[in-house]
């Protein structure tokens, strides 16, 4: 089901004329302002969800534009981000992806089942939880760790990332993608070293590249370092980071802290 509702929203951005992508057409339950690139992509996955609710299948969605909706309901929950990096999509930015989860309970462990699709490359991430992760049908390559050498920081406003470099000196590069989920599977991957995120994100942002995260082995980790469990719902906000080794637990987190701070004030 996932994989049908991927194929036919990336199908649905592939039928909209670059310039009217970011034509803004409302404001959605997460709080941001939609876009005709959400709408469409988000309209192509619910359609998808109703012919498998009708075929039998019932659950409940957690999406970003219409928020929730019980399709009778009896535990499952379907976690949609229609277009994650949607500033990325209206300025026709590559890093743009399509996330999918599905969840057996009401916390980010209890994500059974991830699909993270890039609008820019078409490359397809799966994860299956207990299974691992598998990169366009093959299953993931481990690559070598050899420090900090590339960091992604989220939510990097000047004054956010200000606060955070201090504790970034072992970093030898800062990337920012403009896409959370994207940001997360890079690291899960080995593609980036580390993750920090200096803006609380959403339960639709992260929750297929959570589980991604999880199979792959790397440590999502909330501001006080514990592992990160968090609720499925729209309400929920949150900062984290990523570290793919134990040993950069504390200057990754110690760098969330400091930017989520200097946000408040």
């Amino acid at each position: 089901m996932l994989n049908r509702a991927a194929d036919r929203a990336a199908a649905a951005v592939a039928a909209i004329p670059m310039h009217e992508r970011g034509t803004e057409v409302g404001k959605g339950k997460g709080g941001d302002t939609t876009l005709v690139i959400d709408r469409d992509a988000e309209a192509a996955i619910v359609a998808t969800l109703e012919e498998a609710h009708a075929a039998g299948m019932r659950f409940d969605l957690v999406s970003e534009e219409l928020g929730t909706r019980s399709f009778d309901g009896d535990g499952p929950v379907v976690v949609v981000d229609p277009i994650d990096g949607s500033r990325n999509a209206r300025r026709g930015l590559p890093d743009v992806a399509i996330s999918l989860a599905v969840s057996d309970g009401p916390n980010l462990s209890d994500v059974r089942v991830a699909v993270l699709h890039h609008l820019g490359t078409g490359e397809r991430v799966v994860a299956v939880r207990g299974e691992g992760v598998m990169v366009d049908g093959e299953p993931m390559r481990e690559r070598p760790y050899r420090g900090l050498w590339l960091v992604t920081a989220e939510g990097a406003s000047p004054k956010r990332l200000a606060a955070a470099m201090p504790h970034l000196k072992k970093v030898s590069r800062i990337r920012s993608l403009g896409s959370l989920a994207l940001s997360m599977e890079y690291v899960a991957l080995g593609r980036l070293d580390g993750l920090v995120v200096l803006r609380p994100g959403r339960i639709v942002d992260i929750a297929a590249a959570d589980l991604i995260a999880r199979e792959a082995g790397v440590l999502v980790l909330d501001q006080d370092g514990a592992p990160l469990d968090a609720p499925i719902t729209m309400e929920w906000r949150g900062a984290f980071s990523i570290a793919r080794v134990q040993d950069d637990v504390d200057v990754l987190v110690a760098a969330t802290r400091a930017g989520n701070a200097a946000g408040k004030r």
